[in-house]
């Protein structure tokens, strides 16, 4: 009798990954620089600007030069993303249903977020999510903004995550972390960041499409679906 396989580890980035977060940094950005009198970033830099830290970008704006101004316009861009920003993104196509195939076959199924880990959470949680990730992993509100690669160094040494898995976002720096920790790094395009960046940061595998990634991930991960979706989770 063939031996079954073990469940596997996959962890996903979230901006751009798994949803499309454009609007609400757009519509955020707009009334923070209107309270603070800035110019306003063009589409360009702001699209630029996700997968990163907030505090660092709104920093290279002119006009937030001082530090307590610069703290004072970060504050104020979160209130409003409390309150309307992580109602303004969208699930790609297909995810849902990717996802809980996995969850189905009784993987650890994490989210390694740039953004702060609160709203992470909610915004799994807006789109029924939160019950499919054994966790979500993300930055705080105040400090540096964490890079991926101390992200997941952090999760290798606490156990959380180990080599083998495969680690999938729309970064070369997604690409970079999971590399240094045994992870396969898995980059998908129709995100923020272009296939030159994602190969050129060591992708193993390039993806323009969920239908394209969801089939791969059957084919990498072909243990049968055991298990409900959210039972699992409780």
């Amino acid at each position: 009798m063939a031996r079954e396989m073990a469940p596997g580890l996959v962890c996903f980035d979230l901006d751009g990954t798994l949803v499309d977060p454009l609007l609400g940094v757009r519509n955020c950005l707009a009334k923070t620089c209107e309270a603070f009198s800035l110019t306003m970033p063009d589409e360009t830099t702001i699209r630029d600007w996700i997968g990163f830290g907030m505090r660092e970008s709104l920093a290279t704006l002119r006009g937030l030069e001082d530090p307590a101004r610069l703290e004072a316009a970060l504050d104020f861009y979160w209130e409003r993303y409390r309150e309307e920003g992580v109602f303004e993104h969208e699930l790609y196509p297909g995810i849902f249903h990717l996802l809980h195939r996995l969850k189905r076959q009784g993987h650890r199924i994490y989210i390694v977020s740039a953004k702060p880990s609160l709203f992470a959470r909610r915004i799994a949680y807006q789109f029924d999510l939160n019950l499919i990730f054994d966790d979500i992993f993300g930055s705080t509100l105040q400090g540096r903004w964490q890079p991926k690669v101390d992200v997941l160094a952090g999760l290798a040494i606490q156990g959380t995550i180990w080599p083998g898995g495969v680690f999938i976002g729309d970064r070369g720096e997604d690409m970079a972390a999971a590399r240094d920790q045994g992870l396969e790094p898995v980059g998908v395009t129709w995100g923020y960041g272009s296939r030159e960046e994602l190969a050129s940061a060591g992708a193993s595998q390039l993806f323009d499409s969920v239908s394209e990634l969801d089939n791969w991930l059957r084919s990498r991960f072909p243990q049968p679906e055991r298990y409900d979706a959210f039972s699992r989770s409780e």
